[in-house]
């Protein structure tokens, strides 16, 4: 076993077992439990306190067993990184989604809501399972019966044959930007910051990890784990009163009213979102809460004057309809700037695949520029050619497959440059393309693919090109062939997703996935057909007005982006204007101005060395905070199952 490199068995081994315990404990948690969402956003819970486990209480037995025995930073990375990617993969990322909206149709289908009309004729039989299967997926398995896994068999190979062909190109896309970003913009990757920190002096001959031997990370990490435990007490007695952090249900969130008819400005403490608010750059992070003022205000005048151009659909925007639009507009904007700025790279990297760009360097790549433009050639086109098949038209799909990307893309240059933990897109690109070409001009058969799209393409609260994104960025810490890094990722998904599909549909059929009462397997599975055969009931054409809305938000990016690159001084950054309508900043809105506060007052009173010297402080609330909440999750396993208490996550 090399020592140096990173890429070694043990390092494959350990991070093999945390994905798949996360992709036990999260469905568990979530569905079974009722507790914490242990895998729902980009940097989860149920990979930061896995890993720090490894860090603070395997590697310090090793290094006291035989200091040679213990892990060094590279192979810590790859433990972090399969981790990271296998947490993306349940519940919210895919597969708990994947399950809910193929099930759906057949056992949801009713005379009231006309699916059997509009939808179920055109559903090829290849996408969804069907009859007793799902009856007893949903309301639990009958005594003596035993699990129809056959039922599922041709549906899970298409959309997992899909999907892999989705991650691929996703991943190929990273590979093909990661230079761009990390070298030539140089993108903060604020969230990787912490288990970047964790790893290092872990070859100290100290057996105590270098970040756990500073007094702030201590006070840091014991307060917010002490209002947990004791906010736990409370399980037990009523009487004790607890302390509103964290997972306090929004019927509960304290609220400041701007005036009459204007939306709260929700007031909701998250220590954790608070620790990763301090990494992130000042400009940014001041952006994402002021212009979330700003669409309040916005909201309120329209509501004063009663103008509306009709209700946002979920998974868009929080508000009207027009506030999703023009975050769209400013959404893709975004994206596609960054794509000219980045074009002469690009341009680079495709000469290098066809051999005419010798000089352009790909050792440091996880994959070579040639596989990785030829994987994103072949991938695109077997998507292309599932979607026909699935019945989606032409028109639909010109429309419909770049703007998944554009979603994907936009949501991962927020992440990594902002460093938002919680982030969804402005809209979901059905949304999007069933407005812009006019539902009347789109096939039923298209209608019914965009419809059952929804399982492999809603980006709710996470997905998964962030996770390869933040995988990329932490190659170059790792020694040894970054080639072997996507061997890693690639190991990290097929656990992940062997292990969450059949025991998500395990947990369906031992409980019925009816009672699981949770967003997914409720309204979240019914959702996209009754917004597709409402579509088709009430036809309509191309909607201008919500075109006019996406124009101005574009303007307002392109504007932005003129002024902060123009004045230097200019305090907004673009990108808070993108998800400033979005339910993850509406919730996390005043958390992100504490994190603001605090570094602000920091970098204003100590400059840079009194940052250094306070970063510990924040570090530790991430991880008390983390500590907590696994703590929560074992006290609700063992005493409370099925009425388990919300501490993190953005429902």
């Amino acid at each position: 076993m090399r020592k140096s490199s990173g890429i070694t068995l043990r390092a494959f081994g350990i991070g093999i077992v945390l994905v798949v315990l996360v992709n036990l404990a999260a469905p568990y948690s979530l569905h079974v439990l009722h507790s914490s969402l242990l895998a729902s956003d980009y940097m989860p819970i149920g990979a930061l306190f896995p890993f720090f486990l490894v860090v603070a209480l395997l590697n310090l037995v090793l290094k006291l067993l035989r200091p040679s025995w213990a892990l060094s930073p590279s192979e810590l990375i790859v433990v972090f990184i399969m981790t990271l990617v296998g947490s993306s993969l349940p519940t919210y990322g895919l597969t708990g989604y994947l399950i809910a909206v193929i099930s759906a149709p057949f056992f949801f289908a009713s005379p009231e809501n006309q699916w059997g009309r509009y939808i179920l004729p055109y559903i090829p039989d290849w996408l969804v399972p069907k009859g007793l299967a799902v009856k007893w997926f949903y309301d639990g398995l009958p005594y003596g019966e035993r699990i129809p896994w056959g039922a599922w068999a041709v549906p899970l190979f298409w959309w997992l044959s899909l999907m892999a062909a989705v991650m691929f190109v996703a991943f190929c896309i990273v590979v093909i930007l990661r230079k761009q970003w990390v070298e030539h913009e140089r993108l903060l990757f604020p969230l990787v910051e912490l288990p970047a920190e964790m790893t290092e002096g872990s070859d100290d001959p100290s057996p105590k990890p270098r970040f756990m031997r500073d007094r702030m990370f201590w006070i840091g990490f014991l307060v917010p784990l002490g209002l947990v435990l004791w906010n736990a007490i409370h399980y037990f007695s009523p009487f004790v009163p607890q302390i509103p952090i964290g997972g306090w249900g929004i019927d509960k969130m304290y609220r400041i009213q701007i005036a009459r008819d204007f939306p709260s400005f929700l007031v909701n403490v998250y220590p954790p979102i608070i620790g990763f608010a301090f990494l992130m750059n000042l400009d940014i992070l001041f952006s994402f809460w002021f212009f979330h003022l700003l669409i309040l205000l916005q909201v309120g005048i329209f509501a004063r004057i009663g103008y509306s151009i009709g209700p946002a659909e979920h998974y868009c925007s929080e508000y009207d309809a027009s506030l999703g639009w023009q975050s769209m507009g400013a959404f893709v904007a975004m994206v596609l700037w960054s794509l000219w700025t980045a074009r002469r790279h690009i341009m680079k990297v495709f000469r290098k695949a066809l051999g005419s760009a010798p000089d352009l360097d790909d050792s440091e790549e996880m994959l070579s520029y040639r596989k990785a433009v030829i994987g994103l050639i072949l991938g695109t086109a077997f998507i292309v050619a599932w979607l026909r098949s699935a019945g989606m038209d032409w028109k639909v799909l010109v429309v419909f497959l770049p703007t998944v990307f554009i979603i994907y893309l936009g949501t991962t240059r927020i992440v990594t440059e902002g460093g938002l933990a919680f982030a969804r897109g402005p809209m979901v690109a059905q949304t999007f393309t069933s407005y812009i070409i006019g539902s009347e001009a789109i096939s039923p058969q298209g209608m019914a693919a965009l419809a059952i799209s929804y399982a492999g393409f809603c980006e709710i609260k996470n997905s998964f090109m962030p996770a390869f994104a933040h995988s990329a960025k932490l190659s170059g810490l790792v020694r040894g062939p970054k080639r072997r890094v996507a061997l890693a990722v690639l190991v990290a998904v097929a656990v992940a997703l062997a292990t969450s599909i059949p025991w998500t549909i395990y947990l369906g059929y031992k409980h019925g996935a009816f009672n699981f009462s949770t967003w997914i397997f409720t309204p979240g599975g019914r959702l996209p057909y009754d917004y597709m055969v409402n579509k088709m009931r009430n036809p309509f054409s191309t909607d201008f007005k919500r075109l006019t809305f996406f124009g101005i938000g574009g303007g307002l990016m392109m504007l932005l982006t003129f002024l902060r690159a123009r004045f230097p001084w200019w305090p907004l950054h673009p990108i808070g204007l993108t998800l400033a309508t979005a339910w993850p900043i509406k919730m996390s809105a005043f958390s992100l101005f504490l994190g603001w506060a605090c570094k602000w007052i920091v970098v204003r009173m100590g400059g840079i060395q009194l940052y250094r010297k306070a970063k510990p402080l924040f570090l530790g609330l991430i991880l008390g905070y983390f500590t907590g909440v696994a703590i929560s999750n074992i006290i609700d396993f063992v005493w409370f199952p099925g009425q388990g208490h919300w501490l993190y996550g953005l429902y």
